[in-house]
C-alpha cells in the first residue's frame, strides 16, 4: 500500500499552484488585491480543507486503487472532488479575491439568471458523464495525462455545479432559497440516473476492471453494482441534507423579517402616541395659560 502513493508532478503541481497562489493573497499581496480587508478564519480553514482533502483523493492509495482496480474506489474519489473539495474551495475565497478574479460584473451577476443555471447544470453533468463512457475512461485510466485531465475536468465540474449556490464575489446573484431547494433535487439527476443503470448492467462496464486483480473478495460486476450505489444515494442523501439547512434557514429568515416588521409597526404606534400625547399636553398647556386672569398693575 505504500507504494502506492501518487507523486505525479502534475498532480504536485496543481495542489502547490492551489495552496500558494491563495497564501500569496492572504498575505504578500493582500494589501494590493484586497486592502483593508480581514479574512475571517473560517474562509481560511475552508480553503485549505480543500487543498488537503484535494491532495489526500489525488495522492493517497485511493487514486491507485481507483485507476486500476476498483470503480468503487474511484467513484468515491469522483464524489470527493465535487461534492467536498469544489465547494470548500470555493467557501474559503474572499469575495473580494473573487472580484478581482471576475473582473467583469456581468460575469458575477450571471448566476441569478435561469439560463446561467441550465447551462451549469447542463455541462456538469456532461462533463461528469463523458468521462464515464467506456472508451474515454479506459483512457484516462490507462494514461497518467488523461487521467490528471479527467481529475481537473471534475474539479471544474464539482465548481459549476455549486456556482448556482455559492457563487463567489456576488451573493445579490444567487438565486432564492426556494430555487435553491428545487436545484439540489434535479441538478445532478441524469448521474443518479446512470448511477441507477450500472447498477443493474449485464455486465462490466469497463475494460479495466474486468481484466484487474481482484485484491478484495468483490467481484467486478459486485464492484460495480457497489459504485452505482454510490454514484445515485449519498449524492441524493447530501441533497437532502443542504436542502433541509437551506430550507430552515429561509424558515428563520422569513420569522426573523416578520419579527423586525412587527418591532417597526410597534416603534411607529409609539412614535405616534409619543406625538399625539406631546401635542395634547401642549394644547393643555396652552390653554391654561389662556384661562390665567391677567394681574392689574395698579392694584
Amino acid at each position: 500500500m505504500l507504494t502506492w502513493w501518487n507523486a505525479d508532478l502534475v498532480t504536485l503541481a496543481l495542489l502547490v499552484v492551489l495552496l500558494s497562489g491563495y497564501l500569496l493573497a492572504l498575505g504578500p499581496l493582500r494589501e494590493r488585491l484586497m486592502p483593508g480587508v480581514v479574512v475571517p478564519r473560517g474562509r481560511i480553514v475552508a480553503y485549505l480543507s480543500g487543498v488537503v482533502l484535494l491532495a489526500l483523493a489525488l495522492l493517497s492509495p485511493l487514486d491507485t486503487l481507483g485507476r486500476e482496480y476498483l470503480l468503487t474506489a474511484r467513484v468515491a474519489q469522483i464524489l470527493i472532488i465535487v461534492t467536498f473539495v469544489a465547494p470548500l474551495l470555493m467557501i474559503g475565497l474572499p469575495d473580494e479575491l473573487a472580484q478581482r478574479l471576475l473582473p467583469v460584473r456581468s460575469w458575477r451577476e450571471a448566476a441569478g439568471t435561469p439560463l446561467f443555471v441550465v447551462i451549469m447544470v447542463l455541462a456538469f453533468n456532461t462533463i461528469v458523464l463523458f468521462w464515464q463512457i467506456p472508451r474515454y475512461y479506459d483512457l484516462a485510466a490507462q494514461n497518467t495525462l488523461w487521467h490528471n485531465v479527467a481529475n481537473l475536468s471534475y474539479l471544474l465540474a464539482g465548481v459549476l455545479t455549486w456556482w448556482p449556490l455559492l457563487t463567489p464575489a456576488d451573493r445579490r446573484g444567487r438565486m432564492s432559497s426556494p430555487l435553491q431547494m428545487a436545484y439540489l433535487a434535479l441538478e445532478s439527476l441524469p448521474i443518479d440516473v446512470f448511477g441507477i443503470a450500472i447498477i443493474f448492467a449485464p455486465g462490466v462496464l469497463y475494460s479495466v476492471y474486468a481484466n484487474a486483480p481482484r485484491i478484495t473478495g468483490l467481484s467486478a460486476i459486485v464492484d460495480q453494482q457497489i459504485a452505482g450505489a454510490l454514484l445515485a444515494l449519498p449524492g441524493n442523501l447530501l441533497d437532502i441534507l443542504f436542502m433541509s439547512i437551506i430550507f430552515f434557514v429561509w424558515i428563520d429568515r422569513i420569522e426573523q423579517a416578520q419579527r423586525q416588521r412587527e418591532r417597526a409597526e410597534i416603534e411607529r404606534e409609539l412614535a405616534a402616541e409619543s406625538t399625539t400625547r406631546t401635542t395634547d399636553e401642549a394644547a393643555d398647556r396652552k390653554a391654561g395659560d389662556a384661562d390665567v386672569t391677567p394681574v392689574d398693575a395698579t392694584d
